[in-house]
């Protein structure tokens, strides 16, 4: 996956459509996979990019550059956003809704070659990351990143203090990040 830099950001806002096209081939994959992960379904999760590219494009100042790096914004966007869906799906489900837009869809199975590949490289680089944290630090961030819960509902199901749950994500997070840059060189 290519670096995307805070000029790339620049060109888009400044309504640049190549540069929107840079930014999509360049790091939709990475977002596509982290989507997957959370929602378990392909359709939802292209939606959920789909949305967070028109909302891109439509507000491009809503990324603030010098609050943080812009994919690490892009990630926690669609990490948030895949998040909702995945709850609102649950909601409906547990009120006894059918969602008649999803039953009506053409086949998951059915995937593009290189979106696939793509995909599958990230998620085979996370897994590997993943395999090198220690399991405390694992057990918080997948229920963190993959299940949706905030610090508080880790605490309480791990049975640990709010302070050392958010420790071992901070902790987990940075060898995660340092390990992911090692994979991917």
């Amino acid at each position: 996956m290519p670096t995307i830099e805070k000029d790339l950001w620049y060109k888009i806002r400044d309504g640049d459509s190549s540069a929107f096209g840079e930014l999509y081939d360049g790091f939709a994959g990475a977002m596509f996979s982290l989507s997957l992960e959370i929602l378990g379904d392909r359709w939802e999760a292209e939606e959920v990019i789909q949305d967070i590219f028109a909302f891109l494009w439509r507000k491009p100042e809503s990324y603030a550059p010098d609050k943080g790096k812009f994919t690490s914004w892009l990630l926690v966007l669609t990490r948030n956003r895949s998040i909702d869906r995945f709850r609102s799906r649950k909601r409906r489900l547990d009120r006894g809704e059918s969602d008649e837009i999803l039953s009506g869809r053409e086949d998951q199975n059915a995937a593009d070659g290189a979106v696939e590949a793509t995909a599958s490289d990230e998620r085979n680089y996370l897994r590997q990351a993943f395999a090198k944290l220690p399991p405390e630090q694992s057990k918080v961030l997948e229920l963190s990143y993959f299940r949706g819960l905030n610090h508080e509902e880790i605490s309480k199901v791990l049975e640990l203090s709010l302070g050392t749950v958010k420790s071992r994500i901070r902790l987990g997070i940075e060898k995660l990040r340092h390990t992911l840059s090692t994979l991917r060189t």
